[in-house]
This record gives structure tokens, C-alpha cells and sequence, in this order.
């Protein structure tokens, strides 16, 4: 493996940890959940279009069914006319004959025009029937993944709460472990603070124990030599010494 790839494997595991770290689970459960709310506005829309143009398709059906009866029924109308007028025909002369001819002719081709039109119509409804019917089915089949994907979306959204009361409980006690982690450690410091404190006190204690027995040693002494009682006691030795003088 080549520098340029070694370094490019560091800066993507190096992203891919920054990702990581700024990515909240809670934001990307509430993402998933608009991209789910989304595509079910999308498959609705789908499913309203599909409904129109299968109602379309299925009017224009119908339509086609109405028009073959219409058809016929005015195809015969004309054929009658004809009929009727072409029993006439022997009866006229001149002109008259001439016109009843060309009115028969004119009958007879409006007829065979219809009866045309109604050929193409017979011939057009079994593929106007072909398409509804495959309509109806993709309207069947996005009405079923409509059906799924909101069934889809209630589970995920009640799943989203959990995962995101989780994610909440995680964060405190997350919080709770490094604020007791943190007072650990303080109360490590005050316990160490406390017992040098304690020592300090016992120091002080025992110092003054000794200062007080020192005192009192020295009072008995200053007490027992003061410069007055040494002073009388010099004066009764010099007195003692003078009677003795005397005596002799």
C-alpha cells in the first residue's frame, strides 16, 4: 500500500470518528422518521394519480360500450330509411327517381360508415378492458404498499420513542457516571486534605500538651525562688549569722 493511500485510510477513519461523535442518535431517528412520513405523502400522490387515470380509462370504456348500442342502433335507423325509400324508387320518374337514388346511395354509406365506427369500437374495447383491469391491479398494489408503509411508520415512530427515551436515559446516566467519577476523585483530595489536617490538629495538640507542661514547670520554679523570698531568706541568714556573733 502506497503514502498516498495509507494517509487517505487515516483521514477517513479519522472522519468517520468526527461523523460518529457529531451524529445524535436522537436527530437521526426524527430524520428517518420525516424520510418515512415523506414517502408516504409521495405513495399517496401516487395512488390518488393512479386512481384518476384507472377512472379515466374505465369512463372511457364505458363510453365506448354506450357508443357500439348508439351506432348500431343508428346504423339500422339509416338502413331502414333506405329500405324504405328503395321501395319507393320504382314508383318515381325523372328527377324525382334520380334524387331517391342519390338519397338511398347517401343512407347506405352513413350506414356502412357507422357500422365501420362500431367494428373499430367492438375492436377497441376489449384493450380499453385489458388496461383498466391492469390499472385496477397497480392501484390494488400501491393501496397495499400504502397500507405497509403507514403500518411501517406507526411501528417505527413507537420504536423512535423508545430508542429516543434510551438515548435519553444513556446521556443522563452518562452524566451522572462522570459527575460521581469526578467526586471520587474530589473526595479522594478531601480525605487526603482531611487527614493531613488531622495530623496538623494532632501536631498541635501534642505541641501545646508540652507547652503546657513546661509552663507549669517553670511557674513551680519562678514560685519557689522569687527575688523576694530569696531576699528574706538572705536577710535571715545575715541575722542568724549576726546572733551567732554576738553570742561569742
Amino acid at each position: 500500500m502506497g503514502l498516498i493511500d495509507r494517509f487517505s485510510n487515516v483521514a477517513k477513519a479519522k472522519m468517520s470518528k468526527i461523523v460518529e461523535r457529531f451524529e445524535d442518535p436522537a436527530e437521526q431517528l426524527d430524520y428517518a422518521h420525516e424520510k418515512l412520513v415523506e414517502e408516504n405523502k409521495r405513495v399517496a400522490v401516487a395512488v390518488r394519480d393512479s386512481i384518476a387515470a384507472k377512472n379515466l380509462k374505465k369512463r372511457e370504456l364505458n363510453e365506448a360500450q354506450k357508443k357500439v348500442g348508439s351506432v348500431h342502433n343508428k346504423a339500422l335507423e339509416y338502413r331502414k330509411r333506405a329500405v324504405a325509400l328503395e321501395e319507393r324508387v320504382a314508383e318515381l320518374e325523372g328527377e324525382k327517381r334520380e334524387k331517391a337514388e342519390l338519397q338511398v346511395e347517401q343512407l347506405n354509406s352513413a350506414a356502412a360508415q357507422l357500422l365501420e365506427e362500431e367494428t373499430r369500437t367492438r375492436e377497441r374495447i376489449p384493450l380499453l378492458q385489458q388496461s383498466v383491469a391492469e390499472m385496477e391491479k397497480k392501484v390494488r398494489m400501491l393501496k397495499d404498499k400504502q397500507v405497509d408503509l403507514n403500518a411501517k411508520i406507526r411501528r417505527f415512530a413507537d420504536k423512535r420513542a423508545d430508542l429516543k427515551s434510551d438515548y435519553a436515559m444513556a446521556k443522563a446516566s452518562k452524566r451522572v457516571n462522570e459527575a460521581l467519577s469526578g467526586i471520587d476523585g474530589e473526595i479522594s483530595d478531601v480525605d487526603l486534605t482531611v487527614q493531613r489536617m488531622t495530623e496538623k490538629i494532632r501536631m498541635e495538640e501534642a505541641r501545646a500538651e508540652a507547652s503546657a507542661e513546661l509552663g507549669t514547670g517553670a511557674g513551680t520554679a519562678d514560685l519557689g525562688t522569687s527575688e523576694i523570698e530569696r531576699e528574706l531568706k538572705v536577710s535571715g541568714s545575715l541575722s542568724s549569722l549576726d546572733e551567732e556573733l554576738k553570742g561569742k
